[in-house]
C-alpha cells in the first residue's frame, strides 16, 4: 500500500510541474522558454547620432550584426541573426567600444557594405547564410506595433521567432577579452507555429571584443503560441 501511495504522489507532481510549465491562455499554450547559443559579431559603422538612454545622452556610432548557432526549447537546433545599432559616451577615439545598444532591424543586414577590411568589419560570406533563410522567412523590419524585429532565430523545419529589444542591451566590462551585457526582449511573432507568438524573456551574454567571433547570447522567459 505504501509503495501505491508513493507512486501516486510522484505521479501528482509529475503532473502538477507539467501544468505549472504549460498553461493555456484563451487558445493560446505559455510555456517555459530558453535559448543558448554561440555567436559572433561584425561592425558596420554609421553616422554618429545622438541617443538618449535613461536620460543620459550618448553617441550611436556602429551597427552591430551578427549571427550563432544554439538550441532553443521548442525549436530544437538553432540558427540565429541579430542586428543592433551601439552607442558609447566616447566617440572621439578612432576606435569606440559600445557601452550599450538598442534595438535595430535585422533586415538592415542585407543593406549593410562589405568593406573588404580586417575583421570586426563585415566580411564577404558573413551573411550568405542570412540572405537564403530570408528567401523563406521573409523577416520585416518592424511588427504590426512598429517595434523593431531585432532577432531572427529559426530551425531546419523553417518554424522561426522574432524578437525585438524592450530594454537597451547595457554592457559591462569584466576583462580586456570579455564584456558581458543584459537586458530584456519581447517575442513579437514569427514564423510557423509562432506565427503570432508573444512573450517576455530576460537576455544575458558577452563579447570578446578583441576576436569577434567569440561571444555567446542566452534567454530565459516565457513564451505564448
Amino acid at each position: 500500500m505504501k509503495q501505491t501511495n508513493i507512486a501516486i504522489a510522484v505521479l501528482f507532481a509529475a503532473m502538477f510541474l507539467g501544468l505549472s510549465s504549460c498553461k493555456k491562455n484563451g487558445g493560446k499554450t505559455r510555456k517555459d522558454f530558453t535559448l543558448t547559443s554561440n555567436t559572433w559579431y561584425r561592425f558596420s559603422p554609421t553616422t554618429p547620432a545622438t541617443l538618449n538612454v535613461g536620460g543620459t545622452n550618448f553617441t550611436t556610432f556602429a551597427y552591430v550584426p551578427g549571427g550563432g548557432t544554439g538550441s532553443a526549447t521548442e525549436l530544437g537546433n538553432i540558427n540565429m541573426f541579430f542586428n543592433q545599432l551601439a552607442y558609447t559616451s566616447n566617440a572621439s577615439v578612432p576606435q569606440p567600444l559600445p557601452e550599450g545598444s538598442v534595438t535595430a532591424p535585422v533586415s538592415l543586414i542585407a543593406t549593410f557594405p562589405v568593406l573588404g577590411a580586417p575583421l570586426p568589419l563585415i566580411q564577404p560570406t558573413d551573411f550568405a547564410a542570412f540572405g537564403a533563410a530570408n528567401v523563406s522567412l521573409q523577416v520585416p523590419a518592424t511588427d504590426a506595433l512598429g517595434r523593431n524585429i531585432n532577432t531572427v532565430v529559426y530551425n531546419a523545419s523553417g518554424e522561426a521567432i522574432f524578437t525585438s529589444y524592450i530594454t537597451a542591451s547595457t554592457i559591462v566590462p569584466v576583462s580586456a577579452t570579455r564584456f558581458n551585457f543584459s537586458g530584456k526582449l519581447a517575442v513579437v511573432g514569427g514564423r510557423g507555429r509562432f506565427a503570432s507568438a508573444t512573450g517576455e524573456m530576460d537576455f544575458t551574454g558577452f563579447f570578446n571584443p578583441q576576436n569577434p567571433n567569440d561571444a555567446g547570447f542566452n534567454t530565459s522567459g516565457w513564451i505564448e503560441y
